[in-house]
């Protein structure tokens, strides 16, 4: 991580943040302990062009292999970001991109991401413009890993009764009847018209249980995602033990609200993450 240039941001309690202007990446947030609430693999490679494994890896122009493109994820999370602003406790970074790069991707844009960091959250925002002639097809996700105890020790709550594609069972779609989502294997799922407040529960937090609160705005599906064991094993940048550590919530633009953004429109989206001392759907008061 020492070769990329990295953007430290404070609140004045002491919880910190670090920001990489390779890929605009969220690459860490720490509370005053040095406690991890945003996981970054021990295994990661931080050589461009490769992707961070960890972290907030931003998908654009694409989310997966929902679009046009051939490359995985879109491109953007192998890109050199800009600085447009930076203060002490946020920073706004952008990517233009004239639409010649990538044959499969022919529409140029300008995207930006701002990082807030207050004393008991951190708020995420994208925005994207179309500085094309013509509309503008994407897919997104704001691709979150979370730090936990152990994946055993988790649940996900506030996904009951939604409609979700099965990306361990060919995309088959199916139906969430879990009041929280346990993990027993390898789980990756893109649930359609997610609520926009979702809470991970870890009942063996340093500290005592944690519950992270995400609150997600413009973003209309989410992604949850732990590879288990034989998956991560083929992944050299995760592994054994760590993906035992994490686990992925990730607010998409992907299956339910197809958008097509006009020339000179921009779209915005974002993400709001709170953590709370706590398990459960009363969990207790905001670290």
């Amino acid at each position: 991580m020492e070769s990329l240039e990295r953007i430290t941001l404070k609140t004045q309690a002491g919880q910190t943040a670090e920001v990489s202007t390779y890929a605009g990446h969220l690459l860490t947030w720490r509370n005053e302990e040095k406690q991890d609430y945003i996981f970054l693999s021990k295994n990661a490679v931080f050589q461009p062009p490769k992707a961070i494994r960890g972290g907030v890896p931003i998908c654009f122009p694409q989310f997966s292999n929902f679009g046009r493109l051939t490359q995985q994820h879109g491109f953007v999370r192998n890109k050199p970001w800009k600085v447009l602003e930076q203060s002490a406790w946020s920073v706004t970074l952008s990517l233009s991109y004239d639409g010649t790069e990538f044959p499969d991707y022919t529409h140029p844009f300008e995207l930006r991401t701002r990082i807030e960091l207050c004393d008991d959250n951190l708020e995420q925002h994208l925005e994207v413009t179309n500085t094309g002639s013509g509309p503008m097809p994407f897919t997104a996700a704001l691709h979150t890993y979370y730090a936990v105890s152990d994946i055993a020790n988790v649940q996900v709550e506030g996904l009951q009764g939604l409609t979700f594609l099965d990306s361990t069972d060919g995309r088959l779609e199916k139906r969430e009847e879990a009041e929280a989502v346990a993990f027993t294997g390898e789980v990756d799922r893109i649930y359609l018209r997610a609520p926009d407040v979702i809470k991970i529960h870890d009942s063996g937090a340093p500290g005592g249980a944690r519950t992270y609160e995400v609150r997600k705005r413009g973003f209309p599906d989410a992604v949850l995602w732990n590879p288990a064991a034989e998956r991560a094993a083929a992944m050299s940048d995760l592994g054994d033990p760590e993906w035992r550590r994490m686990v992925c919530l990730e607010p998409g633009l992907v299956v339910s609200e197809p958008v097509e953004l006009a020339a000179g429109a921009t779209w915005t989206a974002a993400q709001s993450l709170r953590v709370h001392r706590g398990v459960g759907p009363s969990a207790g008061s905001a670290l």
